[in-house]
């Protein structure tokens, strides 16, 4: 395979892995659970994702550790870290990791942090970056400075114009929840929905969470955005999710809507705002980075034609103020297989949770 072609199949990839583009289940899922779950003991910038419902739930320590998957042959694939009574959380790991040598499976770890690193290796696995996660200090952001010049500009603009920014609660009323989905069925224009750790417009969904409204003059809704929060009783981290906009809005309405949702948050006492994945960003670039890293690298800097890499970076960093690394931790594999593999959960449409999920609790009370 020569180099322009594995680029092109890196592009492809992450192009399908990291945009909006599995349309949602209509099996039941236990959301009740899980929310009371996080509100006990907190989640982390991926964990409003289990609300997709097109996840599995692992429980461990005795209902205090959760860990959330998908099982592709042979491997689980688990989104992000787990989750959990911090004490126990390493615990809770090596729970997992005998639940699938029971299971004849491998655990394969996607968007995961830093925090396991030792763990990981110790077990003999990999570590692939796959980008970076871009975040907001609130506690110390300010609007003002030579870096905000613009973004102070635009705000006044619209402001003055009449357009106007809200955020408001669920339960949403039939008329709003008919709004967003024809600004979200414009933006989609005819493709699908993904999922598993792309976020993907459903009411069952998005009423999980307040949502970032922002009007023209005349009241016409233009765009929105979903925003979940990790419950943390101590410096709490609020999303920006899914975020959706008319194709004939003004230029610079998601500055708007960013810069706007940034205020809001640092208001309200938040403590940091999550503004998502910038794949493949500052991959590659340390003198001993593995030999994929570095193509990744050259797609990052020369694949705009297909997937706009640094063009994405670039505009989260008008805002951000901290970049995190995530990586896909993986056995000794083919890392090719497992990117498909990963496409496939990424575009494949949710199975029947309700038989999987009795199946499971058959065999081991732990899975739900």
């Amino acid at each position: 395979m020569t180099t322009t072609m594995i680029v092109l199949f890196i592009i492809s990839v992450f192009s399908i892995l990291f945009t909006n583009s599995l349309k949602t289940s209509e099996h039941k899922f236990n959301s009740s659970f899980v929310l009371s779950f996080i509100k006990k003991y907190g989640g982390n910038t991926l964990s409003h994702l289990l609300f997709l419902e097109d996840k599995q739930v692992f429980l461990a320590q005795e209902g205090s550790v959760l860990i959330s998957y998908r099982q592709r042959g042979r491997k689980l694939f688990v989104l992000g870290d787990p989750i959990g009574d911090e004490e126990k959380l390493h615990d809770g790991l090596e729970e997992f990791f005998l639940f699938a040598v029971k299971q004849r499976m491998t655990p394969i770890f996607y968007q995961a942090t830093k925090k396991y690193t030792s763990y990981y290796l110790k077990y003999g696995y990999r570590m692939f970056k796959i980008g970076e996660e871009a975040k907001v200090d609130l506690e110390n952001f300010v609007l003002g400075g030579k870096k905000f010049k613009n973004i102070r500009n635009i705000k006044n603009k619209f402001s003055k114009e009449g357009y106007s920014f809200s955020v408001v609660y669920p339960p949403f009323s039939t008329e709003l929840i008919e709004e967003m989905k024809s600004v979200s069925d414009e933006w989609l224009n005819g493709r699908e929905e993904k999922g598993f750790s792309v976020s993907a417009f459903s009411e069952s969904y998005i009423r999980h969470f307040p949502v970032s409204l922002f009007r023209d003059p005349c009241g016409r809704l233009l765009a929105f955005a979903s925003l979940p929060t990790d419950y943390q009783q101590e410096e709490s981290s609020l999303s920006i999710d899914l975020m959706r906009y008319r194709n004939n809005s003004p230029s610079a309405t998601m500055d708007m809507v960013f810069i706007s949702t940034i205020l809001w948050a640092k208001e309200r006492g938040y403590s940091e705002c999550s503004l998502g994945m910038s794949p493949l960003s500052n991959v590659g670039m340390e003198q001993d980075s593995p030999y994929q890293e570095k193509i990744a690298r050259y797609a990052f800097l020369n694949g705009c034609r297909f997937y706009n890499f640094k063009g994405l970076r670039n505009y989260k960093a008008k805002f951000a103020t901290d970049w995190s690394p995530r990586y896909l931790v993986y056995k000794k594999s083919l890392l090719f297989f497992l990117i498909i593999q990963l496409i496939i959960i990424v575009r494949k449409e949710p199975f029947n949770k309700d038989s999987l999920l009795i199946r499971k609790l058959i065999r081991n009370k732990q899975v739900v």
